[in-house]
């Protein structure tokens, strides 16, 4: 039996977060085993940080309908303008904040709080979204031909639930864009590091290789401080992340260019 059949399926999990210097035998399996391995990868990451603390605080506002019935004060959004009968302004998660509130003329950047990882702050007139460093601004008048009232926002609820999904599938896409193109960077720094005695370095496809099962341990970890609210601060887990992925990348490459011994 050849060492990639050897190498079950969650057995690459546990090489790739605790054992770098057996990556050759991950660099062995197929295409399509690698391609397996990150989209599920990206799909957990997705449930942690994402779908975990969503479901939570869905579940503890009792559902849509009841949030929408019960929960929200009763609001009219008509004439570009919105009259709320009070403030509502709640999380979800730790790491997103909302704000709903007419008694507001207009919100201003001055108003987010970073603290939070993204925010929605909705006002008489506009509507402000932060997500990390970005934010977009839509002004109310812009929907002047829109009408909408609790009653409208419960009947609305499927079509609700079907942008759900298309929010989620579009975080899915940005993981994974993100998470190849660091990936690649790390490969191209990396490689230039390690030589074998002969003087060869890995080939650009190795490294990358290398740095997307090198990534796997701090991405989770990062995407469980996420969920928790960030209870470690992103910055010193971004900074241990790139100690631990670059020692990783240095560990498997020595290992891969090491001679065998015959």
């Amino acid at each position: 039996m050849s060492q990639e059949n050897q190498t079950g399926f969650f057995r690459q999990y546990f090489i790739a977060c605790f054992q770098p210097g057996k990556y050759k035998l991950l660099l062995e399996k197929k295409t399509g085993s690698h391609v397996l391995y990150l989209g599920l990868l990206l799909l957990f990451l997705l449930v942690v940080d994402t779908l975990i603390p969503f479901g939570a605080w869905t579940a503890s506002v009792g559902g849509f309908r009841n949030l929408f019935m019960n929960r929200i004060p009763e609001f009219t959004l008509d004439n570009g303008t919105l009259t709320m009968e009070s403030p509502l302004s709640f999380e979800i998660g730790s790491s997103i904040r909302v704000e709903i509130n007419s008694g507001v003329e207009k919100f201003t950047q001055e108003d987010f709080d970073e603290e939070y990882l993204q925010e929605i702050l909705v006002s008489k007139t506009n509507v402000l979204i932060r997500t990390g460093e970005t934010g977009s601004e839509l002004s109310l008048s812009a929907l002047s031909g829109l009408y909408l009232d609790n009653q409208v926002l419960t009947a609305a609820i499927p079509a609700i639930m079907v942008m759900l999904l298309f929010y989620f599938i579009m975080i899915f896409i940005s993981k994974a864009v993100q998470y190849l193109i660091v990936s690649l960077v790390y490969g191209l720094i990396c490689r230039v590091g390690v030589r074998s005695p002969e003087g060869e370095t890995l080939s650009i496809k190795d490294s990358f290789l290398i740095a997307v099962y090198a990534k796997t341990l701090f991405a989770i970890i990062g995407s469980v401080n996420a969920s928790l609210g960030y209870i470690i601060s992103s910055f010193w887990v971004s900074m241990i992340s790139i100690v631990f992925v670059m020692s990783y990348m240095f560990k498997a490459e020595v290992s891969v260019l090491k001679p065998e011994v015959s």
